[in-house]
């Protein structure tokens, strides 16, 4: 009995062992996943798209979440995969730090949140390029006025521009594209505000943090290309279960990559950090590089 008893022990033994390894395991997956970003190639067909726009190059990163866990060197990295393509304009769709959630880790890891505001300004300030214009998410956002101030007055100080329910006109030999662009949908966004200078027949890129935007287009509002973020594509995610627990209104659709829209498209970026805990499963940090057509060409 003694050692039927002992298998019997030995057995259970070994099915918990095995189970903590294969979750430390996973965990030690997600935690280096992390920090394999991906460029995804997008070239997308326009029957309006200008002519003398044809071959525009559009470069997207989103979520940065600068933070304890998301730091310089890896921001860095990214910088210089950037800097290697070959590009026209480069987006940033929000969340480029974490806001309030940054206090889950203080208790452990004490450190001030202002200094990932000056870090993530200091190091998208090494972008090349002329055109680069950015939004704000709700993380940029939930600190108060004082921190996304000072996010906002730092981008701009390193030659990014962020478009607060406005847009910008971008010219290439006589012909115009539009690029507008919202606040946070949670927080102060202002969809009518943001187009309110863009002609109803222009080509339209809108670049708004959370994919929910497109809740608040009227009937006849035609944009032809929206650049979203915000949902990490699940950051970790399980197929049937990850969509569930997306804070977004329609998750199925909109968890990640491209979505042919009635008008147009819509392209939900992964992101480039992570929330909360430093863990990507299936979900890999990524760069967007989208090549504008004009279908006629």
């Amino acid at each position: 009995m003694n050692m039927q008893s002992g298998k019997k022990i030995s057995r259970r033994a070994f099915i918990k062992n095995g189970l903590r390894l294969s979750v430390l395991a996973f965990l030690g997956f997600g935690f280096t996943s992390r920090n394999n970003i991906g460029i995804e190639h997008v070239s997308l067909g326009f029957p309006n798209l200008p002519s003398s726009f044809h071959g525009y190059r559009i470069v997207q990163i989103s979520d940065l979440h600068a933070s304890f866990w998301v730091g310089r060197d890896y921001l860095m990295q990214v910088v210089r995969q950037i800097n290697r393509l070959k590009k026209d304009l480069v987006v940033i769709t929000g969340d480029i730090i974490t806001g309030s959630v940054n206090y889950f880790w203080k208790r452990w890891m004490p450190t001030d949140k202002d200094d990932y505001v000056s870090m993530v300004v200091d190091v998208l300030g090494n972008l090349d390029g002329d055109d680069k214009l950015a939004v704000l998410g709700n993380h940029d956002q939930w600190d108060g006025k004082k921190t996304e101030l000072s996010l906002v007055s730092g981008l701009e100080s390193a030659g990014i521009g962020v478009l607060r329910n406005s847009s910008k006109k971008i010219v290439r030999d006589r012909s115009t594209v539009h690029v507008a662009g919202t606040d946070d949908y949670w927080i102060s966004c202002n969809l009518d505000k943001a187009l309110s200078k863009v002609p109803p027949d222009a080509f339209k890129i809108l670049l708004s943090h959370n994919p929910d935007v497109r809740e608040g287009f009227k009937n006849g509002t035609q944009i032809d290309l929206t650049l979203c973020g915000h949902t990490h594509g699940g950051q970790i995610s399980i197929p049937f279960i990850t969509h569930h627990f997306l804070p977004i209104k329609d998750p199925s659709r909109y968890r990640a990559g491209l979505v042919q829209e009635p008008y147009g498209y819509t392209y939900v970026n992964r992101g480039i950090g992570t929330l909360v805990f430093p863990l990507r499963i299936a979900a890999s940090p990524e760069i967007t590089c989208f090549t504008l057509k004009n279908r006629e060409r």
